[in-house]
């Protein structure tokens, strides 16, 4: 994304590079930019809120109290950021990431919006993670037309599923805050009481020493002597009515996701899953003499998916009969490799075959986009599938092993065969205009990478990376599949890999520092299940969001089940979304999504697993309630004149 900062900087470095036409055209565009009429803010509109950072000095820590002004206005999904001076990544981070969860909290749609952050720095030293949740409480606030008490103060980092995360420097923070007058002070969960480490300078004659003493800080005590009420907020929820004095109802989540429809579309596609499978399982068992301990854990698998099949767990069931077709395809692949003649010939054909085959699948979905993109879900499900068969045949080339060769390819031909599963299950007639997709499918790439920076820039800055970098690496591959599909014009599926990478690199952020997973998990789980009944109040059954839901349930790695608990969340207010504007412009979305899953077993795995595959938005200028006309002039007389 383009952030208006970066034009200016440019433009300043290469100015002296600019010929006299290219400044003309350049004055003439501005001209257009300054006089057309656009969305214009007032500042007096907003909500201006206190901020609070600590830094570094010379003689230690010290806190500096802030503003930050929060405008919200309809628009197209921009966010601007105006300090003075440039600040780091992480504050620009903390403004992305409070547009997204105040959207969520206030139920407006972020890419019909723009955000403006008019934020007072002092020194560019100062980041901003622990600004995340006052901007946020700012931002609601605006949107909801709600006035802030004075006298109150917060620090804590803005986590994506609205809890408010941990950060440093509280103590002297809570000084600063006390010298201008601050009555209320709010921190995030658990950071009561603090560890400082402070640093004592001594002098012996000539030697001059730092002395480091580890210090535990009471905060509510520190907070009475200073005549300041300390207290700790949970969730951006709790922040607001401290802020406000409006209380935000969280929606009970309902016991269950699973609906009549929702098994009905799962159903035939578990039913025809698993009927491949055995099929498969008897021609292995008769025709090959390796593996067959292998093949017993197959057997075993079939027989569990079949029992989830029967308890109407249709998506576990998928899952599982696409893993054992995987391993015994390349079961079957592998034994006519060993009994061949000529070892080398057998690949070749092998690899073009599934070349054939990865081709022909991606030809399907053209041809099944030619008359309009129906069902975004189920399209969209197609076209991360093309894309990863493709990776993996270009994975296939670079393997060092002749059994790794043929497991890729294996995982290739089913990604291709998945492609046209998922396009038969699609039953609408109804289109989605291609150009409101694109648009979308832009933002979510921009909202994606900018949420992926700034995560790994926090965590690697707070030295949390251990049992993160995971999680950043997985986001990564989501992320540069995202923007393969996005230049290849599959927006659709663009627009799900980028919520998976935002879901994966967000994850991350909120277990920083965070020890009752257990609480994560759980609340997670109901906020996914929330935002599933919402869509299914609208009208919509989000399949695509309840099989998400359905494949945490199936998982043990804490981190996974809340990044697809995560993604269950986003997916159905993504879908409900996608349907509410295409309604809106007569081009109404299918009600009934696809599963979108990387296949992945809910057992133990078995001794030949698959190898797993690693995965612009332009920023408008805005229009200012100023003589416009004025500034216009000026700026083309200092630009001719140069």
């Amino acid at each position: 994304m383009i952030k208006l900062w970066d034009y200016k900087n440019s433009f300043q470095n290469n100015r002296d590079a600019l010929s006299n036409s290219m400044r003309l055209v350049l004055a003439i565009t501005l001209f257009i930019l300054l006089t057309t009429p656009t969305s214009a803010i007032n500042i007096d509109e907003g909500v201006t809120i206190p901020i609070i950072a600590a830094y570094s000095t010379m003689e230690g820590e010290s806190g500096v109290l802030l503003n930050a002004t929060v405008i919200v206005t309809e628009g197209n999904g921009h966010v601007f950021v105006d300090t003075q001076p440039y600040t780091q990544v992480d504050l620009q981070g903390s403004a992305r990431m409070a547009t997204l969860v105040a959207s969520d909290i206030t139920g407006i749609d972020p890419t019909r919006h723009d955000f403006y952050f008019i934020i007072e720095v002092t020194s560019p030293i100062i980041s901003g993670p622990s600004a995340g949740a006052p901007l946020t409480v700012a931002a609601i606030a605006d949107i909801e037309n709600w006035q802030l008490n004075d006298g109150v103060v917060m620090t804590g980092m803005i986590n994506p599923d609205g809890s408010i995360g941990p950060v440093g420097g509280i103590p002297y923070k809570l000084d600063a805050a006390a010298q201008h007058g601050t009555s209320l002070f709010i921190v995030p969960e658990g950071q009561i009481n603090v560890v400082i480490t402070e640093n004592t300078i001594v002098r012996k004659g000539d030697i001059v020493a730092v002395e480091e003493k580890t210090i535990e800080v009471d905060l509510v005590e520190r907070g009475q002597e200073l005549n300041v009420e300390v207290v700790e907020a949970i969730t951006i929820e709790d922040a607001v009515e401290l802020f406000t004095g409006h209380e935000i109802h969280r929606s009970e989540p309902p016991i269950g996701v699973w609906s009549a429809e929702y098994l009905d579309v799962l159903r035939p596609l578990g039913r025809n899953v698993l009927d491949e499978a055995n099929q498969l399982y008897l021609v292995a068992v008769n025709e090959t003499t390796q593996f067959s301990s292998t093949l017993e854990i197959q057997k075993v698998l079939l027989e569990r998916g079949q029992e989830q099949y029967d308890e109407q767990q249709y998506y576990a069931a998928t899952n599982t009969g696409l893993f054992v077709l995987n391993n015994l395809k390349f079961i079957l692949w592998w034994e006519e490799y060993s009994n061949t003649k000529d070892q080398d010939e057998y690949l070749n054909n092998l690899y073009q075959t599934v070349s054939l085959e990865v081709n022909q699948s991606r030809r399907e979905v053209e041809r099944f986009k030619e008359e309009g993109v129906k069902d975004v879900d189920g399209v969209g499900a197609a076209e991360i599938r093309v894309v990863m068969a493709e990776q993996l045949l270009a994975d296939a080339r670079s393997t060092e092993t002749e059994i790794d060769y043929v497991k890729t390819l294996a995982l290739a031909s089913m990604r291709a065969e998945t492609i046209l599963w998922w396009l038969s299950l699609v039953n609408t007639d109804h289109t989605t205009d291609d150009d409101m997709l694109k648009d979308r499918a832009g933002w979510y790439v921009g909202t994606a990478s900018s949420v992926v920076t700034y995560a790994r820039t926090i965590i690697s800055e707070s030295d949390s990376m251990h049992g993160l970098s995971g999680l950043l690496d997985e986001a990564d591959v989501s992320l540069d599949r995202a923007v393969i599909e996005y230049e290849r014009g599959y927006y659709s599926g663009a627009i799900y890999d980028s919520l998976l990478a935002y879901v994966q690199a967000s994850t991350a952020i909120s277990l920083m520092g965070y020890s009752d997973v257990g609480t994560k998990i759980q609340r997670s789980a109901d906020a996914a299940r929330v935002s599933i009944e919402e869509s299914r109040n609208a009208g919509i059954e989000p399949v695509l969001a309840v099989s998400a839901y359905e494949y945490a349930d199936s998982l043990e790695t804490p981190s996974q089940q809340i990044v697809e608990y995560n993604y269950a969340r986003v997916l159905a207010k993504t879908t409900l979304q996608l349907t509410t504007v295409s309604n809106v412009s007569h081009s109404v979305v299918s009600a009934t999504p696809i599963p979108l899953k990387t296949v992945c077993p809910t057992q133990t795995p078995t001794p030949t697993p698959a190898p797993q595959v690693p995965a612009e938005d332009g920023l408008d200028v805005p229009g200012f309630p100023i003589p416009s006309g004025i500034l216009a002039v000026f700026t083309i007389a200092v630009l001719l004149k140069k």
